[in-house]
């Protein structure tokens, strides 16, 4: 069950953050949906760390407010590949984007590049079957063998949030697949 003081997902938030350099600057422009911290070794390996900290947060409310980052494939432990967008110049991990680039409902963004790191603490731990063994974890806080099962785990307005955005991005996919209108051609009056 998620902590009682978990923050408001609707609350319209500002958590700005970017690459090391300063090229690449972004923000959340709400609370994330949920964060979690994954400890499978695939994260530790693309990170160099012992997890990955992750705020997942819908495409509708994240903007990239300077630069433009690079986008490279990774291979996952599942055998799919996922998206990760990086500084061009200083090479730093942003954020991840499972499937089509560009077309990913959720945005995982490596807390750690935020400004203000401290302000999304994990509220679910998981892959914690393959943690480091010095680290250890606060009881309060869910751990999972493996991934969790998402309806159970994140709160309903999250849930509702990931629905709304997978619709929206559904529509906006649809209206950029659609030809442009054709308008009629106007026919040149001659002047005489």
């Amino acid at each position: 069950m998620i902590p009682a003081d978990m923050p408001t997902s609707t609350k319209t938030s500002s958590h700005p953050g970017g690459c090391a350099c300063g090229q690449v600057r972004f923000r959340l422009t709400r609370e994330p949906m949920f964060v979690h911290a994954c400890h499978c070794t695939r994260c530790q390996r693309e990170t160099g760390g012992p997890f990955a900290h992750h705020a997942m947060i819908e495409w509708s409310a994240f903007e990239v407010t300077e630069g433009e980052p690079s986008h490279s494939q990774s291979p996952t432990d599942s055998g799919a590949k996922h998206w990760v967008a990086r500084c061009p110049t200083c090479q730093t991990a942003m954020w991840n984007e499972w499937g089509a680039l560009g077309k990913a409902v959720t945005r995982y963004v490596r807390v750690g590049t935020l400004d203000n790191p401290h302000a999304l603490p994990p509220l679910a731990h998981i892959f914690v079957r393959s943690k480091q063994a010095w680290v250890v974890l606060p009881a309060e806080v869910p751990q999972f063998s493996g991934y969790y099962n998402v309806q159970k785990t994140w709160p309903a307005e999250s849930l509702a949030r990931y629905e709304a955005a997978k619709a929206a991005l559904k529509t906006a996919t649809k209206n950029e697949a659609k030809p442009a209108a054709s308008k009629p051609a106007r026919k040149r009056q001659i002047q005489q």
